[in-house]
């Protein structure tokens, strides 16, 4: 985890910190001086933190990046089949109008068949 390996790198650096944790959160709080006994130990230190929490932003970013991507190729998909639907059904609804007027005229043609016969 990288909350804990970033706890692991402070507390055995020669840093002047100090670390609240709860179950929930940890905050360190990093002073500008170093404990008193300095070396190059300490620079060698950061710089590994320092690629190990590069390494893992890309890793996270990479990550987030392909679901990001996955995510937009399906709702393209969803898009394409939506408009599929959309003209299947105005292509339906166009038969079942002409159907109806189909059925409306013929209709209309008999009542007045009708009523002629009537007169």
């Amino acid at each position: 985890d990288l909350c804990e390996n970033l706890l692991s790198k402070v507390k055995s650096s020669n840093l002047n910190f100090v670390v609240r944790e709860t179950p929930y959160s940890v905050c360190i709080k990093v002073r500008k001086s170093f404990v008193k006994t300095t070396n190059n130990h300490n620079h060698d230190l950061e710089l590994q933190l320092n690629d190990e929490i590069g390494n893992n932003l890309q890793n996270n970013y990479d990550k987030l990046k392909s679901s990001y991507d996955d995510l937009m190729n399906k709702y393209n998909d969803l898009v394409e089949d939506f408009e599929e639907m959309k003209t299947k059904m105005k292509k339906e609804n166009s038969e079942k109008n002409k159907l109806i007027d189909r059925m409306m005229k013929k209709e209309n043609s008999e009542k007045s068949k009708l009523i002629d016969r009537m007169m």
